[in-house]
């Protein structure tokens, strides 16, 4: 497994032999680290939490140029076929997807899913978190939302070990809500704070997420850097 952080709630993910992108927002994002796309020899998959412009990103341009099947919504797919993109596996909150040794499971999350063009708002579905697993890894990609108590659920249902947790506030969990998710609602080994710093409104300080989580170590990685779980 090879886990990468790219910024804000950007990753690149090695998982049973799958290269995956998860809310690849490489082109506006201060945190990407420039020319790691030079270094992806593919993109067998681009998973997408929900359909705001900071999430789905380069996806279009990426899903064509390397081939990728884009798991997502059925409303952001639709939207995404009109931009070229031709391979999809699409779904939904409670469902799960299978590619050969990869699983995804979509879950719930708390926010919302739209994208604004010439003026109008175009509503995308639901918005979602993700969970991938290789039946001995199990990532938990919280996407962006609040703090529900149904953290328990996804906790019982895919037992993740990773967690990818929002904490910029503003637009997300804060360092408050996020620490509870993390010591009440979820048993995470090891936790990425994501979706902090990009801009100036995601004023969610993680040294502040750090020292109020009980349980799990929380991880500063760089971004363009694999992550270290030892």
């Amino acid at each position: 497994m090879k886990l990468v952080w790219l910024g804000h709630s950007a990753f690149h993910i090695e998982l049973a032999g799958k290269s995956i992108l998860v809310d690849p927002f490489f082109a506006g994002n201060s945190k990407y680290p420039a020319q790691y796309e030079d270094s992806l020899k593919s993109v067998d998959v681009i998973a997408l939490t929900h359909g705001h412009r900071d999430h789905i990103g380069d996806t279009a341009r990426l899903a064509k140029k390397y081939g990728s099947v884009v798991a997502a919504q059925p409303e952001i797919c639709t939207y995404l076929g009109k931009s070229g993109v031709e391979k999809f596996q699409q779904m939904n909150i409670g469902g799960t997807v299978k590619i050969d040794g990869l699983s995804i499971s979509m879950v719930n999350a708390e926010h919302s899913s739209s994208i604004v063009e010439g003026g109008q708002i175009i509503p995308l579905g639901d918005p979602a978190g993700l969970v991938f697993r290789d039946g001995t890894n199990s990532i938990y990609h919280a996407g962006d939302t609040g703090l529900f108590s149904d953290m328990k659920l996804i906790e019982r249902l895919y037992s993740p070990k990773i967690g990818l947790i929002p904490m910029g506030d503003r637009f997300t969990m804060g360092p408050e809500s996020a620490a509870i998710a993390c010591n009440e609602f979820l048993e995470l080994d090891y936790i990425v704070p994501i979706h902090w710093g990009t801009f100036g409104l995601l004023t969610g300080d993680p040294d502040v997420f750090a020292g109020l989580v009980k349980r799990g170590k929380v991880l500063r990685p760089e971004p363009g850097k694999p992550i270290d779980f030892k």
